[in-house]
């Protein structure tokens, strides 16, 4: 159920400008049109309504109707002496907040079956006020018959939502755990037989080393021979893994930045070359977790990303006209930036962030990793 105060979904600011309005727009009329013991009566009657409004946002079961009804007795009243019925659009909009079916429907035709026949009553007993005031009077109406289903809707739409979003979260963790497994499963029966193979050869090797050399020479050409199949295998399983490519990842940033209604522009060769896979996803899930600050924090218009590949080094900037990021926040490596920071350690990546006009970040990985592969594999 949405907050009390909230009459406009996702709006409270607005929300509490109405009621303020609301609430000085009845005691404005009353106590200019109606005598002191009237207008105290009228006085009651809308503190009344405001604190059984209140009391119906914090009750739950059979009390929450008992205020409702209390609630449209108060707007009944108000309808008939004063003329006043825009409290029938809060009771409308309360009431589209009520999940229960039977007990949404239930209180739907009570209130409009009352507010009609209030304002009927009240064109008999206020004529002149009711005319004068029949183009709001009909907005009134219209309200009370729409809001309601239009409150009702927003709600379940928003459960919906929730619901969608737990659920591909809990896809995403089944996916990581399954590979996971995929991954372990394949190390196992890909290793475990070939490290069980060197384990015998070796302790072979040293039985019969003293007795008989060229044996034992024989044996650790097998092992050395294994070792190298075994590697071959493990670098073939690693290739294979999902990792993040860059160039995907560029992919959804710019929808995520266009649905954000960011200004988006990449400059540089998105697709490397000669960067193992680890490097390359390494920066991609950096990039990605300096998007999402820009999205979340920046409440920038544009966000720039450049990327340079050269000889000695592979350069990452985002770069955007945000708010920026406080100094606290930048000193203990908060909004995401420890996570970027401990990644770029395995790749010895370097990582530091500026702020003027705007934030921007500077990640920085030189080719060591590329080299020691391409060393080892000659």
């Amino acid at each position: 159920m949405q907050k009390w105060y909230h009459i406009f979904p996702k709006n409270p600011y607005i929300s509490i400008y109405v009621w303020i309005i609301f609430c000085i727009l009845p005691l404005f009329y009353i106590f200019k049109s109606y005598s002191p013991l009237e207008s105290l009566l009228g006085l009651l009657l809308v503190v009344g309504f405001f604190l059984s409004y209140r009391q119906s946002f914090v009750s739950k079961g059979w009390r929450m109707y008992v205020w409702v009804a209390f609630q449209i007795v108060i707007s009944i009243t108000l309808i008939i002496l004063f003329g006043y019925f825009f409290f029938s659009l809060f009771l409308a909009f309360f009431i589209g907040n009520i999940r229960n079916r039977a007990g949404f429907i239930t209180m739907f035709v009570i209130h409009l079956v009352t507010t009609m026949v209030s304002v009927s009553i009240g064109f008999f007993t206020q004529y002149e006020l009711f005319v004068t005031q029949f183009p709001f009077i009909l907005i009134g109406v219209i309200g009370v018959i729409l809001l309601p289903f239009n409150s009702h809707n927003q709600i379940k739409t928003e459960k919906l939502e929730g619901q969608l979003e737990d659920a591909n979260k809990r896809i995403s963790q089944l996916l990581v755990i399954q590979e996971r497994q995929r991954i372990a499963r394949d190390l196992h029966d890909t290793l475990g037989q070939k490290l069980s193979l060197i384990g015998l050869k070796s302790d072979l090797a040293r039985r019969v080393i003293d007795q008989d050399p060229l044996k034992a020479k024989n044996e650790l050409l097998d092992i050395n021979h294994t070792a190298r199949i075994a590697l071959k295998e493990v670098r073939d399983l690693v290739s294979n893994i999902q990792v993040g490519k860059l160039e995907d990842e560029l992919v959804r940033v710019q929808q995520i930045l266009k649905a954000a209604e960011i200004d988006f522009r990449v400059k540089g060769n998105p697709v490397l070359k000669d960067t193992p896979l680890l490097v390359e996803n390494v920066l991609s899930m950096c990039l990605k977790e300096a998007i999402n600050n820009v999205v979340k924090h920046s409440q920038a218009t544009f966000c720039h990303v450049l990327i340079k590949q050269s000889s000695t080094e592979l350069f990452l900037q985002v770069q955007d006209n945000g708010v920026g990021l406080s100094r606290d926040n930048a000193n203990t490596d908060g909004n995401g930036i420890r996570g970027m920071r401990e990644r770029l350690e395995f790749v010895n990546g370097i990582l530091y962030v500026s702020e003027t006009e705007g934030t921007t970040v500077n990640i920085r990985i030189p080719h060591v990793i590329l080299q020691s592969e391409m060393e080892e594999l000659s």
